[in-house]
């Protein structure tokens, strides 16, 4: 009965150490991603760069943020700007009254650019909750698969969400996810742009147009089998970061 009793206090002991040292996986992971990257070094800093047509400028400080786009119209130049004091809409340098539904659909246009620019910068947030799933081979390299939530408050409009991100185990970068919004995609890493030392990276934006279904989390199977078809490339171009 003793014996029992201690084979079961191990076991138990055992399942709370690994479900500890994943959750601390999961942070040092991201962490040392972020490093990587060189987006520990983004605080007061300005990050340009150019997307589909559109420049957009980055300001990161203390918790404060300042996103914008800027982009010219048959009226002229439209800024779109969105901060901790919320967002705005300014036509040749005036404000453009905007209707609630409309505010939140530019917010939203805005936000997700600079969300997936900022990655895995923005896996630090507070709305995140990250767990460490497995560690999976794809094209012949280690990566370290991690899961992503989102608490309802402050989670943004992907807060119902679930992300998948795979990450080198050799040197942090995190060169794949897949998520599901607007249909499941996945993304491959498509080349780093470069400015003072801190990197952004280029996506392949792939989907699966094949008859073989697969659940999110195994997506990476499916690019690995070349069974998923290319939807857009996201290329961040004339990056500055000063």
């Amino acid at each position: 009965m003793q014996k029992k009793l201690s084979i079961v206090l191990v076991a138990i002991t055992v399942f709370i150490l690994n479900a500890c040292s994943m959750g601390e996986s999961a942070d040092s992971i991201i962490k040392k991603s972020i490093a990587f990257y060189g987006m520990d070094k983004l605080n007061g800093k300005t990050v340009d760069f150019d997307f589909r047509e559109k420049h957009f400028t980055i300001k990161l400080n203390k918790g404060e943020y300042f996103y914008e786009s800027s982009f010219k119209d048959s009226l002229g130049l439209v800024k779109d700007q969105l901060s901790n004091h919320g967002f705005v809409r300014e036509q040749n340098g005036l404000v453009v009254p905007l209707s609630q539904k409309d505010s939140i659909k530019y917010a939203e246009s805005l936000n997700s650019v600079v969300y997936f620019a900022l990655l895995p910068l923005k896996l630090k947030d507070k709305a995140v909750n990250a767990k460490f799933l497995r560690t999976v081979p794809i094209k012949g390299d280690d990566y370290h698969q991690v899961e992503v939530g989102f608490d309802d408050k402050n989670g943004g409009s992907h807060h119902d969400d679930i992300f998948y991100f795979w990450f080198d185990a050799k040197d942090s970068s995190m060169d794949y996810f897949a998520y599901s919004k607007g249909g499941n995609r996945f993304r491959a890493i498509n080349g780093l742009i470069n400015s003072n030392g801190i990197y952004l990276q280029n996506y392949t934006n792939l989907e699966n147009k094949g008859d073989l279904k697969k659940d999110l989390k195994d997506y990476y199977t499916l690019f690995e089998q070349d069974k998923l078809t290319t939807l857009s490339q996201i290329t961040f171009k004339n990056l500055s970061i000063k």
